[in-house]
Formats: C-alpha cells, sequence, structure tokens
C-alpha cells in the first residue's frame, strides 16, 4: 500500500507530507518523497497564542471563533500539501490507502489525562479524497501512556528492515528533542522525550535577532555559554523525571523562559544562543546511554552543523550520523512516521511502544475518517 503522513511539529513553523510504499505482508517500506510548506505568518502567530497559557487574545474577541477559523486554515493547509505532493509523485487520491494526520499540538498534559493536536480530520479526507487517521496520540493517553512520542515504533520498524538492531539510536532534533535506543533483540529498549531542542533557540532569535531561527547554529558559534543560566535552566522537574516522559510548550512555555532570563541582564545575546543550544546538548546526552555507538540524526536541528558537533563532542564515542544514510531525509522522518501509523491502523495492527510511552499496553491508535 502506499500511505501518507502529515506533521507540524511543536516548532510550529510549517507542515511536512511523506510518502511511503508499505508491503502488506512483509512490511518492508520504501520512501516514495516528501513535500514541506511553510505556515502563514498570521497562522503561525494564531496557533502560537493558541499554544499560550492562557492565550493572549483582545478582550473582545471569541477565542472558540479563532480556535475553529486556525483549525480550518490549518487543515486546508495540510491538504494543499498534500495535493501538491500526490502531483508531483504522479499519485491520484484512489492510489493512497491512508494518510496518517498529526495536527498541530495545543495542549500536552498527559499527567492530567489529556492531549490535544488541532486539526479537522473530516475536512482533511474531504479535501484530498483519501482516508484520514487522525488524534493519533488520545488512545495512548488513555491507556495511561504519554501519548508521545509516538516515532520510535516507527524507527524500530524502519531500522530493523535495514539489518540495524543493536547499539543504535535515533534522535529527533525537532522543537523538542526524543531519543529512540534499540537492542540487540530489535526491540525499542527505551525511548523518550529529552527536552527542548530548536524550540527556544527560535524563540530567542525572533526575540534578540528578528530571525525566524538561528541558521546553522552561526549566532550560538559567537558566543560561549553562562554556565550559571545552564544551571537554572537545568533546575526544570522535567530534566530529573524518569523515562516514561513527554514534553512540550506547556512545561518550556515563554513565561518559564522570561522567568529564567530575569538574572542574566549582563549577558550577551549570543551568549544566551550559545547558553541555550547547550543546553539543547545537554537534554540529549543526558538520556544517551553509553553502550550506544552510533545516533542517526533527523529532525530540523539535523541541518544544523553547530548542534550536531556539539553533539558529538559531548557524547563521545558515539558517532552522530544522518538518518538520510538509512534512506530518508532528515525532515521527512516524522511524516513518513505518521504515514506508518496510518498504516498501523488500517491494518488493525498497534501503533504505540509501551516501553516507550509508558501506557499498560499496545493499541490501535487513532480515529477513522472516510474520504467516501
Amino acid at each position: 500500500m502506499i500511505a501518507l503522513g502529515a506533521m507540524s511539529g511543536t516548532s510550529t513553523d510549517g507542515v511536512d507530507v511523506a510518502a511511503v510504499q508499505i508491503d502488506s505482508k512483509t512490511q518492508d517500506m520504501r520512501f516514495l518523497g516528501v513535500l514541506s510548506a511553510e505556515f502563514p505568518p498570521a497562522l503561525r502567530e494564531t496557533l502560537l497564542l493558541l499554544q499560550e497559557i492562557p492565550p493572549r487574545f483582545p478582550f473582545s474577541s471569541d477565542p472558540i471563533a479563532i480556535f475553529l477559523q486556525a483549525r480550518k486554515d490549518l487543515t486546508e493547509l495540510y491538504a494543499g500539501t498534500v495535493n501538491e505532493l500526490l502531483s508531483f509523485l504522479g499519485l491520484e487520491p484512489g492510489d493512497v490507502r491512508v494518510l496518517g494526520a498529526h495536527g498541530q499540538t495545543l495542549r500536552h498534559r498527559p499527567d492530567l489525562g489529556y492531549t490535544y493536536q488541532m486539526l479537522d480530520g473530516a475536512l482533511l479526507a474531504c479535501r484530498t479524497g483519501i482516508d484520514v487517521v487522525n488524534d493519533l496520540r488520545s488512545k495512548d493517553v488513555a491507556l495511561g501512556g504519554q501519548g508521545a512520542p509516538l516515532v520510535p515504533a516507527f524507527h524500530l520498524a524502519w531500522l530493523n528492515g535495514k539489518g540495524i538492531y543493536d547499539q543504535t539510536a535515533v534522535v529527533n532534533l525537532g522543537g523538542f528533542s526524543n531519543l529512540t535506543v534499540l537492542n540487540g533483540q530489535g526491540q525499542a529498549l527505551t525511548g523518550g522525550d529529552c527536552g527542548p531542542a530548536n524550540c527556544l533557540m527560535d524563540l530567542w532569535a525572533q526575540r534578540a535577532f528578528s530571525l525566524p531561527m538561528d541558521s546553522d547554529g552561526e549566532i550560538a558559534a559567537m558566543g560561549s555559554p553562562d554556565y550559571a543560566l545552564l544551571e537554572r535552566f537545568w533546575t526544570h522537574p522535567f530534566f530529573h523525571q524518569p523515562w516514561p516522559k513527554s514534553t512540550g510548550r506547556d512545561d518550556f512555555s515563554a513565561q518559564w523562559f522570561e522567568t529564567c532570563l530575569a538574572d542574566a541582564t549582563d549577558l550577551s545575546s549570543e551568549d544566551i544562543m550559545a547558553t541555550l543550544l547547550a543546553l539543547a546538548v545537554r537534554a540529549v546526552k543526558s538520556c544517551l546511554p553509553v553502550l550506544v555507538e552510533q545516533v542517526y540524526v533527523c529532525g530540523g536541528g539535523a541541518k544544523n552543523s553547530t548542534f550536531i558537533h556539539q553533539l558529538r563532542c559531548e557524547c563521545a564515542p558515539a558517532d552522530f550520523l544522518p538518518i538520510e544514510n538509512l534512506g530518508l531525509p532528515a525532515q521527512a522522518v516524522e511524516a513518513a512516521a505518521f504515514a506508518w501509523l496510518g498504516a498501523q491502523y488500517v491494518q488493525a495492527a498497534p501503533g504505540n511502544c509501551p516501553s516507550v510511552t509508558g501506557a499498560s499496553r499496545s493499541a490501535i491508535l487513532g480515529s477513522l475518517h472516510c474520504a467516501r
């Protein structure tokens, strides 16, 4: 079957859509293509406001209408990107068995028993002509799990398909970082979220430099980490919790960030960026088992050579390798994972990995919206 996956992550910068061909009998997978689309500035601003607690809307506004309009606009962008990828690949909607769609996380509080990824699955199915599976995290949370990360189960399937079973990890450097570690039996021995990766660096690039991000870590490379500030960041309770755990903007909010910076008035903007990069590196290092020999890197942070260089230095002797070596573009991995999760649903197969999320059992994930 051909499955599509659509993903917009915690960086809140756009949507990635990937196509994967999956052999229904052997479960062998082949990557077909990926397409990305940036969020229009107005949509991105609204999505970021919706993620704030509480959202900072004008007093006279209708927050429910703002939410519903943003959900529609987001879904239309998903649909447009899906249709563009179909055209690029020469595919018709009827050629695709399922579209696994993540949506945009607005709240993630598994400790309170909920997680919410905004998307209109019915509208997406109608706009694309493809059956849509979305709301892929809620079932795991209902079973007492974190609902995240879900990609380790896909990492496991992809790496095992390449004959890789032991002393290997995959790290995703998105808005937040997450890690998958394999053992010799081809099982996901452990995994989970590590902490902030790009989200705080992006926030600081926008505030201090009026840039969307610190491209290739150039700003961080001009500064030096301040270890007093780094230790203030490191007091966040998340870093000291054992797996299973997951995180997001609920935990590492702009307000929390500003509180940490309150006593850093004497630091240069470049030093603060260098400290945020050091925090992202420490978060990964703190979760990486010492026996891991090779780490395949994906996500937007894979393009940041300063980030990768510091990971190699701090996590030696583990070697950090591009996931392209395994036949997947770094930016496509999470979208491909949701294509796989959609395929798992239509095959009535589990999509979660309880050893990672902490759910009481494995389960079929998602809700189906038929295009018919």
